[in-house]
This record gives C-alpha cells, structure tokens and sequence, in this order.
C-alpha cells in the first residue's frame, strides 16, 4: 500500500497502486515510472510533488 501525505495538514490517507502510478505519471516521464515504484518498495524511496509525499508502506 502507499501513503499519500498532504503538505499542508500531514494528514495521511492510504491510495492504491493505480493512484500512485497516475501520480508518477504525471510527475515523470513514463520510462521511469516503473523503476521509480521498484524503489519505492525496494529501498524506501520517498516521492514528493508540490502537494504531498508519498511512500510505500508494507
């Protein structure tokens, strides 16, 4: 599962996968998408956008 966290409250709220790969999407280019999520299984990689962090979490 990963946690979306707001910037602004750090209110935490659980999203799916299919969220966390449109917010990747939308961040990076798609040729990163899926090493970007291997790493934010693997090693903790944490992702951060204007408006949130998000981060996996088993």
């Amino acid at each position: 599962m990963f946690i979306k966290i707001d910037k602004k409250t750090l209110e935490e709220e659980i999203i799916n996968s299919e969220e966390m790969v449109e917010v990747l999407e939308h961040d990076m280019k798609p040729v990163f998408v899926d090493d970007a999520l291997m790493d934010m299984v693997t090693s903790g990689y944490v992702h951060r956008s204007a408006s949130a962090i998000y981060r996996y979490k088993a």
